[in-house]
């Protein structure tokens, strides 16, 4: 190895001194791109070819500036140069890339720089280059988890030129990481002190929100201390958690309720249900639960019920759809429970759903339609690093494939609108591209109905912000720095056009699935991005290129509803 190091050396020595002409930088880049990664005093092979090009062909990069360089600092640099290259995952394949791209713009000597340090390096002054010391103090590096069209993000922080990527998720360096999940983040460095400052796209205790069943307490909480009737805007929710003491409470108040409203025939049909006996046995609790079970009773909306007493069960830490059941008897929410507490509920693509913890909510019978359709409404809220919420002025809805009705509660393009549902229905993308509809479309449809942006939109603004106040005192509990997160919220309206939330998410689906998506999703990230990361790391200037139809580009559609306190 050190003969191949010495090899190339003495190539470059030739060129330097005119007795090789440029053809012979050729040779010594396929001359790299045949060694391995082994490591010569610490440092790999091809950091020692780009050093010694650095030195002998960028004569605006003064040689005693190259020197001054962090030799570990440099070497983590061209590593995640390295990282940006696609699958190029080893300093070989990363020579071979670097021999392909040189051979083909050799001719065009303005473009070397870039070519090797995988950046156009030069000022707005096209003569005057950027020294190398800078250049390096003025990037961030990010890593970005795949899944989830990570792509899209990868595509908006590509227009932000002091960011490059890595692939390695282990780098200290690395200032910006984003996830679909927050495992492996370590939130206690996320300090103001810290040398290298990091920021991450989950808070810690996103789970207060993103949860189902703490979603409801939390909220129940905020309610009665704000004196605010949760059940105006919230469907009657019972939390079982079967991992506490207290399921037994919550199983017995769900069911009091439950017998107390169903219609006769159902009555007759559950009464040897087992969760019967089990009523019949926690007879000692049932005061207890008396007055609640009646207040909630008197509060519910007549849209909530129809001709077949529907009830909705959904285990609580799965989102897209995953686990949702629509159920019209307690035998059937016995068999389910049963499967997901022994992890015998198995989903269509074969995955294994186990759980403990639901919530089950009164079924929405009479929903507001859309061509007799059932359709919700996806927004996107921002909860920033100063524990600030921003609301993106428009989202989409989120149609079913197929016509509304209570008689076939097993058929999911039915009942679930959910995108990563309906794509596998026959009828998918037939009527709407991707299911889905724009704001302006469902003004238009409504009109008559009432004002889609007055009193529906602005009515999910309110409720957005209670939901998230009810955390303030939860979801940043230990005061961790630069934490931001992009939350996705689901909206129904019933037909007194009257909105209710259904749940919030934590990693909101970025699936780029209709042209109205491929407008929306990269606008809302570049602008989350101006409110957070370009705050927290500054850069000098990234191109619009993400427009929306009827706003401008210089425009953040992040409306800033307030402040956690």
């Amino acid at each position: 190895m050190k003969k191949c190091l010495l090899k190339i050396r003495r190539e470059i020595r030739k060129i330097k001194n005119g007795k090789r002409n440029s053809n012979g930088m050729d040779k010594v880049m396929i001359i790299l791109s045949k060694t391995h990664s082994s490591k010569i005093h610490g440092r790999s092979l091809h950091d020692q070819l780009l050093l010694l090009y650095i030195k002998m062909n960028l004569p605006q990069v003064k040689v005693k500036d190259v020197q001054q360089i962090d030799t570990a600092r440099f070497t983590r640099f061209i590593q995640n140069q390295m990282s940006a290259l696609p699958h190029l995952n080893n300093p070989k394949q990363l020579a071979i890339a670097l021999a392909s791209k040189y051979i083909k713009l050799k001719d065009q000597p303005k473009l070397t720089q870039s070519v090797i340090l995988g950046k156009d390096v030069r000022s707005n002054d096209q003569n005057k280059v950027v020294p190398l010391p800078t250049l390096l103090k003025n990037n961030y590096i990010y890593f970005l988890g795949t899944g989830n069209n990570h792509q899209v993000v990868q595509r908006v922080l590509s227009k932000r030129n002091e960011w490059i990527s890595t692939n390695n998720k282990n780098d200290s360096l690395i200032n910006f990481r984003w996830q679909q999940t927050q495992k492996g983040y370590q939130y206690d460095r996320l300090l103001q002190s810290n040398k290298i400052k990091q920021a991450v796209n989950h808070f810690e205790f996103h789970s207060e929100i993103s949860q189902k069943s703490n979603l409801f307490r939390n909220l129940q909480q905020y309610c009665e201390e704000n004196q605010l009737d949760i059940l105006s805007f919230v469907p009657l929710t019972f939390v079982l958690d079967f991992t506490t003491e207290k399921a037994d409470i919550w199983l017995l108040q769900f069911l009091q309720y439950y017998e107390n409203n169903a219609p006769q025939s159902i009555k007759l049909h559950d009464s040897q249900n087992k969760f019967y006996i089990i009523r019949r046995q926690l007879n000692t609790y049932m005061q207890i639960t008396d007055k609640i079970i009646q207040i909630n009773k008197s509060k519910i909306p007549s849209t909530f019920y129809g001709h077949e007493y529907l009830w909705i069960l959904k285990p609580t830490q799965y989102n897209r759809g995953r686990g949702i059941h629509v159920i019209k008897d307690l035998d059937q929410m016995t068999h389910l429970l049963d499967q997901y507490i022994s992890g015998k509920q198995q989903m269509k693509d074969g995955q294994i759903i186990k759980s403990k913890q639901f919530v089950i909510q009164k079924y929405l019978e009479k929903p507001l339609l859309i061509n007799n359709r059932k359709f919700d409404i996806r927004v996107w809220g921002l909860l920033n690093q100063d524990l600030e919420f921003f609301f993106f002025e428009q989202g989409y809805i989120r149609m079913a494939s197929e016509e509304y009705t209570t008689k076939n509660v097993l058929n999911q393009y039915v009942h679930l609108t959910n995108n990563a549902i309906q794509k596998y229905s026959p009828n998918y993308g037939k009527l709407e591209d991707g299911n889905q509809l724009s704001f302006d479309q469902a003004a238009t449809y409504f009109k008559n109905k009432g004002d889609f942006y007055k009193q529906i939109v602005e009515n999910i603004k309110q409720i957005s912000l209670k939901a998230f106040q009810s955390v303030r005192k939860k979801i940043n509990v230990l005061g961790r720095r630069y934490c931001f997160e992009i939350f996705g919220l689901d909206f129904m309206i019933d037909d007194d056009f009257k909105v209710w939330l259904i749940e919030i998410n934590s990693n909101p689906c970025l699936e780029e699935s209709s042209p109205l998506l491929q407008k929306l999703i990269p606008r809302m990230l570049d602008d989350a991005f101006s409110l957070t990361l370009d705050q927290i790391f500054p850069i000098t200037k990234k191109q619009i290129v993400f427009s929306v139809p009827n706003y401008s580009d210089n425009h953040n559609m992040w409306q800033k509803l307030g402040k956690l306190q």
